[in-house]
């Protein structure tokens, strides 16, 4: 750091050196400024508070009147809304009504007039040949009758003759032998040319009964030779009565069996309307044709064969039976055209179905009218409306009472004449059944037009006055918060402050910017103060003669934090400056900033410490033991090596600049020699002690502390300074008593270590291994808790859980490596349950067979330099944090694979599953990769596996010659895991038999994987590589792409982390170089190594890093599940390759060395013993 003087405006250089009256506790104009300022914060409060009660009355009359006007408009708007509806709903049936009723007059005055033109040409027929009725039969009379039934849409149509007594005998001649009754053969063949055939022609309509005549005189085949009727059981019989007789005579259709020769006026239903149309001589409705019963039925009756018929062959297809009221028709016909003469001789009845009239009427968008037919003799019949088609509702009123006020009708009252083509036209009698319909709306026309419409939009418009409301609540919410925030500003300002700088110069920076201009709000004021806007204000800087600066570092946090996942990082900095800035408050000591991973601090300002070397003193030392204390209890949670952590503390004594540095970001700084030369003792100093000046020695020897002191055998060459003397310090609380323990010690500590870790209780290497073990379990328990967390949801299994894997005694770990490992699919409510596994409790059994398995497994590594169970720690470390790279990538997502992942699957957990191959979300699979890193080099004898081969033969040939010291390992950590004393374990990791299979196919293709020698295992990965992320083509159809890039993943994670070190900080990457060199050379030196690992090892080096290392790099960032972890890999990769090929034949010769020292060492060791 550059020392510096703070400059201000020449004029105000008077002001840099301050009195201790103007820097002390508070006396004078500063603590006046501070009461008048408290003044001041309290009338404004005051005022705060009485405003607010007027502005909440208002508030309160304001909501009222916004609830009332809502209630008002909302109904208003639904009222309005639902008579809309109403009119609407009037309109459409009134209109529809109206073409009813038009279509119900056209019967009386077009289809009634269609009928009519037949009587004329019936009577114009006579006229014409001179024919005298009944002795008149038309000719062609299934062409005009087909016309006629057509325009006016009658079933059927048939010629009455009046007969009278003295006629009877001839007509019964003429109908059945003379040459007019050829009508009937006529009539039949011209209709088996219109295909009438198919539809009903060949029906025997003579009778409706089981019998046709006990007769013997009476003939029904073809044309009946007598007049008949039917007795009471159906049959027909010969009519005996006196006439005057309506025999029926020409029909349209024609029947095989025909009704001709039945005496009309002995049909009860007929009757009354035809004595009356042929006594007036008007056109007459009967009733309704068929009885109530059978309109009621829904099966066809012998009764009903007719009209079912009939039907047919006016639709000319095959039709049902359907319930529906017909009506007969008679008109008059005339002997002559004469209107003063003419008398009615004949009579034509027209068999007419209601329905018919009343299709195609209305548009299809038309729906739900009840349309209600009846006339005064008990006939009522009603129909439903919808679109095109009438549907026959049933016999009676059937209307909803609901929507009676609507009804419109219309009768035949005003239509008194039928337009026949003569001048008069035949005259209409209704009779005694006159006819009429009403026409309703029913409940679907009621939904089609009131919709549930006037509802949403009055709800709409609450929704917006609701906005409205919480708009205004909003509003005022944030407008009382702002008055809330300019109300404690001040207080707020000066918590701020006061963080960031002393209390005096944080009175002066408030003070001094409550007496500007007072329109500026005060927030503005500082803002532009801090920022240096303000350029006529006033600098804040004081020259402070007596300091104490102290400068701590963390020696070993850069090596460190490279093997560490950032959020360690951030957990162990934070523990730290914690704990320290809890001693500073105690000890009055000033927090001055961090720097990364080093602590500031001063004693002597802002208020004057006479005895600050020796406060400042003490804090060093406080921090010194809390830093072991912190550290200590960390390397659970942050892993190996964290307890080698220590700090390294300088200190000097003397004068300080320091002020409020306005800009971007300001900050209270410290300037002058004293921080720099503090700076100095610190980077000069030695790892776990506290480097104090000679100006600081000189006052804690003034003080009485000389017994702290000891000098420094070797002095400091200081750039810019020269030869420095400089002194350890040791604070003591008495002469020969240290007050603080040792870096190093661990006298205090409980022992961790359980029993199978074979090291004399108490050693170093013993705690160690301890601590190693305690770790390894605190991170395999929190995976263990998210498996249980997964399966929180899942229901109980039905009896024992399959959780042991029954390995063929045939088969080795090698036969297993399979090509894809298939991980489970996401559950939504497993990834819920995950994430919430921290509240997880593990039995206590279970959390002790752990322990117990990972102290059981550390015993059997043995005691390599280099494969050892710290390397086991080192590679499980770096497989835990490649695993919270995939849990949290730091990559963003594209557009595409974001929207498929939450359309599928609804979440940002289903988007990492997928984006992560399934990994992310199996903690299982997690807990696999890191059981894999812990054991994967168990019992490794320090020896290659060709060298393994040759001293254990019987080994070699169990394991088939291939990767036999990582089989062995997986063989030994599955056997053990296997046994008995771990049955609970066993039991909370698997539940079922193919979570068992899983977990041992991922250790094994894992352990599998660190084989980087073996040119089959090489060969399978690389054509999987292929598979897995060649471009789709036709050879990966049928290929798990999923499946293989999640092994990928997996083994490269193992792979990766086995060599992490030369992947991370350079001091990292040499220690377990030395180690691995240290291990080979004492292969070596044992016969148990061909050549000099010295011979190769520089080359060697920079080979594996470009034939193995660089490629396994890049190889992660191409799986692009890692974020910036893969590319953090590469760039140490790199970094480390070009180091070592600048350093590497000085490095190498300095390992020969190291262990040339370390060999002679251990000889005179075992000479001496």
């Amino acid at each position: 750091m550059q020392g510096s003087i703070a400059s201000c405006h020449s004029s105000q250089q008077s002001e840099s050196h301050i009195d201790d009256s103007t820097t002390s506790t508070g006396n004078g104009t500063s603590n006046a400024s501070t009461t008048n300022y408290h003044e001041i914060a309290e009338a404004r409060h005051k005022l705060f508070i009485d405003e607010s009660k007027q502005v909440a009355k208002l508030k309160i009359v304001m909501i009222c009147i916004m609830v009332l006007a809502a209630i008002a408009v909302v109904s208003t708007v639904y009222y309005e809304s639902h008579q809309s509806q109403s009119e609407a709903l009037e309109s459409a049936f009134y209109s529809s009504a109206e073409k009813l009723l038009d279509t119900f007059h056209n019967i009386a005055q077009e289809k009634l007039g269609a009928l009519s033109s037949l009587t004329v040409a019936a009577t114009a027929h006579g006229v014409d040949t001179g024919s005298h009725w009944p002795f008149l039969s038309l000719s062609y009379f299934q062409h005009r009758a087909i016309t006629t039934r057509t325009l006016s849409g009658a079933l059927l149509i048939t010629m009455n003759p009046l007969v009278t007594q003295k006629m009877r005998s001839e007509w019964e001649s003429y109908s059945f032998n003379s040459t007019d009754a050829a009508w009937h053969s006529e009539g039949l063949e011209y209709e088996s040319q219109l295909g009438y055939k198919d539809f009903g022609v060949s029906f025997d309509a003579s009778h409706v009964a089981q019998r046709l005549t006990l007769d013997p005189d009476l003939k029904l085949t073809g044309l009946a030779n007598r007049i008949f009727t039917l007795d009471d059981k159906g049959d027909a019989i010969i009519d005996t009565s006196q006439g005057p007789y309506l025999p029926t005579w020409q029909t349209s259709p024609v029947f095989i069996r025909t009704l001709v020769n039945r005496n009309l006026l002995t049909d009860p239903a007929a009757t009354a309307p035809a004595n009356e149309s042929i006594s007036t001589g008007s056109v007459v409705f009967g009733g309704f044709e068929l009885s109530d019963d059978d309109l009621g039925r829904e099966t066809e009756t012998p009764e009903t064969k007719l009209y079912t018929a009939l039907l047919s062959i006016a639709k000319k297809r095959p039709s049902p039976y359907v319930t529906s009221p017909l009506t007969r028709a008679y008109l008059p016909i005339f002997d002559s055209f004469d209107e003063a003469t003419k008398k009615p001789v004949a009579l034509m009845t027209a068999l007419i179905r209601w329905e018919s009239y009343f299709v195609g009427i209305l548009p299809t968008s038309i729906r739900g009218i009840n349309m209600v037919l009846d006339n005064n003799c008990g006939n009522v019949y009603t129909f439903k409306i919808n679109g095109h088609e009438p549907d026959p509702v049933g016999l009676g009123d059937e209307h909803d009472d609901r929507f009676h006020k609507f009804g419109r009708m219309a009768t035949f009252a005003d239509v008194h004449t039928v337009d026949d083509g003569s001048p008069d036209g035949i005259p209409l009698n209704e009779g005694q059944c006159p006819f009429q319909i009403t026409a309703y709306p029913n409940d679907i026309m009621h939904e089609d037009y009131h919709t549930n419409m006037p509802a949403f939009i009055a709800f709409a418009v609450a929704m917006v006055f609701l906005f409205t409301f919480i708009m205004f609540l909003l509003y005022d919410r944030l407008v009382d918060r702002r008055q809330n925030l300019v109300l404690r500003r001040a207080e707020q300002t000066t918590a701020i402050v006061t963080s960031l700088f002393p209390k005096s110069v944080a009175d002066k920076i408030i003070m001094q910017q409550m007496s500007m201009d007072s329109l500026v709000s005060k927030n503005q004021k500082l803002k532009t103060f801090l920022d240096g806007a303000d350029e006529g204000n006033t600098c804040i800087a004081d020259l402070f003669p007596a300091c104490t600066v102290l400068y701590a570092d963390i020696a070993g946090f850069t090596a460190w934090s490279s093997t560490r996942d950032p959020s360690q990082v951030f957990q162990l900095l934070e523990s730290i400056y914690n704990s320290f800035d809890e001693i500073a408050k105690n000890r009055k000591v000033f927090k001055v900033e961090t720097i990364g991973d080093c602590y500031v601090a001063v004693t002597g300002l802002p208020d004057p410490q006479a005895n600050h070397a020796v406060i400042m003193a003490r804090f060093a030392s406080e921090c010194l033991a809390k830093m072991n204390d912190v550290t200590r209890k960390l390397e659970t949670i942050l892993g190996p090596d964290t307890r080698e952590l220590a700090l390294r503390i300088g200190l000097h004594s003397g004068p300080v600049t320091a002020g409020v540095l306005r800009g971007d970001k300001s900050r209270f700084q410290l300037f002058g020699a004293t921080v720099n030369d503090a700076a100095r003792m610190e980077s000069s100093g030695v790892k776990g002690r506290i480097q104090v000046s000679q100006d600081t020695a000189n006052i804690l020897v003034l003080a009485g502390k000389e017994h702290w002191l000891t000098p420094r055998d070797d002095s400091v060459d200081a750039v810019g300074k020269g030869v420095l003397k400089t002194f350890w310090l040791n604070v003591r609380t008495s002469k020969g008593t240290s007050g603080v323990s040792s870096g190093n010690s661990t006298a205090h500590e409980e022992s961790v270590v359980d029993a199978e870790i074979p090291a004399s209780q108490g050693s170093e290497m013993q705690s160690r291994t301890g601590r190693m073990v305690d770790w390894m379990t605190e991170l395999l328990g929190d995976y263990l808790k998210q498996t249980i967390a997964k399966r929180i949801h899942d229901p109980p299994l039905d009896g024992v859980a399959y959780s042991d894997v029954k390995v063929d005694k045939d088969l080795v770990a090698i036969d297993e490596v399979v090509e894809a490992i298939v991980l489970p699919m996401l559950a939504g409510k497993d990834a819920r349950a995950q994430n919430d596994w921290r509240s997880i409790e593990i039995d206590e059994v279970v959390a002790e067979q752990l322990r117990k398995y990972v102290s059981a497994i550390a015993s059997m590594y043995r005691d390599n330099p280099f494969h050892n169970f710290a390397h086991a720690c080192h590679v499980t470390m770096s497989v835990a944090k490649h695993l919270k790279r995939i849990v949290a990538p730091d990559i963003e997502f594209s557009a595409e694979e974001r929207k498929a992942a939450i359309k599928s699957k609804g979440d940002a957990m289903a988007i990492l599953h997928d984006y992560t191959h399934g990994i992310n979300s199996d903690p299982l699979t997690h807990f696999a990769i890191l059981f894999s890193g812990l054991v994967h080099d168990v019992d490794h004898r320090g020896i290659s596996n060709a060298q393994l081969e040759k001293e254990e033969p019987a080994i070699a040939a169990h394991f088939k010659h291939q990767s036999l010291a990582e089989q062995n390992s997986l063989e030994i950590a599955w056997t053990l895991l296997q046994s008995p004393d771990f049955s609970d374990l066993r039991r909370c990791l698997f539940r079922t038999m193919e979570e068992t299979s899983r977990f041992r196919q991922v250790i094994v293709n894992a352990v599998m994987a660190t084989d980087i020698f073996d040119k089959k295992l090489n060969q399978l990965r690389k054509n999987r590589w292929e598979k897995a992320f060649a471009p789709e083509d036709g050879s990966t159809i049928g290929v798990d792409r999923n499946a293989l890039r999640a092994t990928i993943v997996l083994e490269h994670i193992i792979q990766a982390s086995d060599v992490s070190h030369t992947m991370q900080h350079w001091h990292v990457y040499r220690k377990w170089n030395r180690l691995l060199f240290h291990e080979l050379t004492l292969a070596y030196r044992s016969g148990k190594m061909a050549a000099d690992p010295a011979s190769f090892w520089y080359k060697g080096e920079l080979g594996f890093f470009d034939g193995y290392i660089i490629p396994l790099a890049k190889k992660l960032k191409d799986c692009k599940v890692f974020g910036v972890s893969s590319d953090e890999c590469l760039n140490y990769a790199m970094r480390n390759r070009a180091e070592w090929e600048v350093r590497g034949e000085e490095a190498v010769a300095e390992m020969v060395r190291e262990f040339d020292d370390l060999a002679d060492a251990c000889a005179e060791e075992r000479l001496f013993i």
